[in-house]
C-alpha cells in the first residue's frame, strides 16, 4: 500500500471517529430521552466593527475574557457534553489578549471539540483559521446588505469570499422585513460563490411590536419560494423538513441540546435566549436549533443536512450511501 492510500485511510478513520463522537448523545436521547448540550455557542466578545440594525449584541459592553478565561469556558462547555462549538460575537475575529488572537483560540478548541466553527460579518480576513465550518453573514444584494450592516460592507464581504481557499465558507442570512423580498435574489447571486446558505429569521429580542419581525403568513410564502429554489439546485442547506416546520407559528426545539457562553464566562444550558431576551417560541426563527432537534428525533433528511453543514458533503454522502 503506497503512502497516498495510507493517508486516505487515516483520513477516513479520523472522519469516522469524529462522527462516532455524536453517537452517544444521539442514542442517549433516542433511548432514554436524555439531552446533553451537543451544540455550544460561545460569544467570545460583544465588541463589533459594525452596527447592524437587527443585532442587539454590539450594544452590550463589558471586558473581554483573557486567553486563560477562554480556555476555562471551553473546558466547562466540553465537560457539559458539547461536541460542536461555534464562536460568535459581536465579531469574534476582533478578540485579542495581548499577542494572542482568535487563531490561538481555535487551535485550543480543536483539542477539545470534534467540530469547531465560527460566524463572522465577513469584513475582516478569516484566512488561515483551522475551522471545520465558517459562516459569513450576508443579508441581501448590495443595496440591502449595506442598509442593514453599513455602507460598503457588501463589497468587502464579497472581496473576502473571493479570496477564500478552495473549501468555500457558508453564508448565514437573517431574514427580516428589511430584506425578505430580496432573499431569492441573494440566493441566486451566491450560486457558485459559496458552498451553502443557511437561513434563519429575525427574533424580536424586546418583544412585539417590532418593525423588523416578519409575520408568519409572509414567512410561509417566502419559505415556499425558497423550497422551490432548493429543489432547482440552489445551495440552501436547511432541510425541506425544517423549512416546512418554520412555516408553523410554533415549531419544535429541544432546548436541552444547546449550551451558551457569554464573554464574562457565564455558561447556561438550554434556550439560546437565556439571559439574552424573553423567550417566546411563537416568534422564534433560530432554524439551526429546529434542524438539530429534527435530527435527534431521527429525521434522516435533517441528519444528512447536519452532516453536510458541520462535516462536509463527503460525510453526508458516505452516510446516505451516495457516491461521487
Amino acid at each position: 500500500m503506497n503512502g497516498n492510500k495510507k493517508n486516505i485511510l487515516r483520513q477516513k478513520a479520523a472522519s469516522v471517529a469524529k462522527v462516532l463522537q455524536f453517537a452517544g448523545p444521539f442514542l442517549s436521547y433516542r433511548l432514554f430521552g436524555k439531552t446533553v448540550p451537543v451544540l455550544a455557542g460561545y460569544k467570545i466578545t460583544h465588541r463589533c466593527n459594525l452596527r447592524c440594525t437587527h443585532c442587539p449584541y454590539w450594544l452590550r459592553s463589558g471586558p473581554e475574557p483573557t486567553f486563560e478565561e477562554v480556555l476555562d469556558t471551553m473546558h466547562r462547555l466540553r465537560s457539559m457534553g458539547a461536541r460542536i462549538i461555534i464562536f460568535e460575537g459581536g465579531e469574534p475575529l476582533l478578540w485579542r489578549d495581548g499577542n494572542r488572537g482568535i487563531k490561538d483560540v481555535v487551535w485550543a478548541a480543536r483539542e477539545l471539540f470534534p467540530c469547531v466553527c465560527l460566524t463572522t460579518n465577513g469584513t475582516l480576513s478569516w484566512q488561515g483559521l483551522p475551522l471545520d465550518r465558517l459562516w459569513v453573514s450576508l443579508d441581501g444584494p448590495p443595496y440591502i446588505h449595506d442598509r442593514v450592516r453599513g455602507k460598503g460592507t457588501y463589497s468587502r464581504v464579497m472581496r473576502n469570499l473571493q479570496q477564500a481557499p478552495k473549501s468555500r465558507p457558508y453564508v448565514s442570512t437573517t431574514i427580516s422585513t428589511e430584506n425578505a423580498d430580496s432573499i431569492p435574489k441573494l440566493v441566486g447571486l451566491l450560486l457558485g460563490v459559496v458552498d451553502g446558505i443557511t437561513l434563519q429569521f429575525y427574533y424580536p429580542y424586546d418583544g412585539l411590536p417590532d418593525s423588523l419581525f416578519l409575520p408568519h403568513a409572509e414567512r410561509a410564502m417566502l419559505l415556499d419560494q425558497l423550497m422551490m429554489m432548493k429543489r432547482l439546485g440552489y445551495p440552501i442547506m436547511n432541510s425541506f423538513a425544517s423549512l416546512e416546520e418554520l412555516k408553523r407559528e410554533t415549531w419544535s426545539c429541544e432546548a436541552g441540546l444547546l449550551a451558551n457562553a457569554e464573554p464574562d464566562g457565564t455558561v447556561l444550558h438550554g434556550c439560546y435566549l437565556k439571559n439574552r431576551g424573553p423567550s417566546e417560541c411563537s416568534m422564534c426563527g433560530f432554524a439551526a436549533h429546529n434542524e438539530m432537534t429534527l435530527a435527534f428525533r431521527g429525521n434522516l433528511e435533517s441528519i444528512i443536512a447536519g452532516m453536510k453543514v458541520f462535516f462536509g458533503n463527503s460525510y453526508a454522502r458516505s452516510f446516505s450511501g451516495e457516491t461521487d
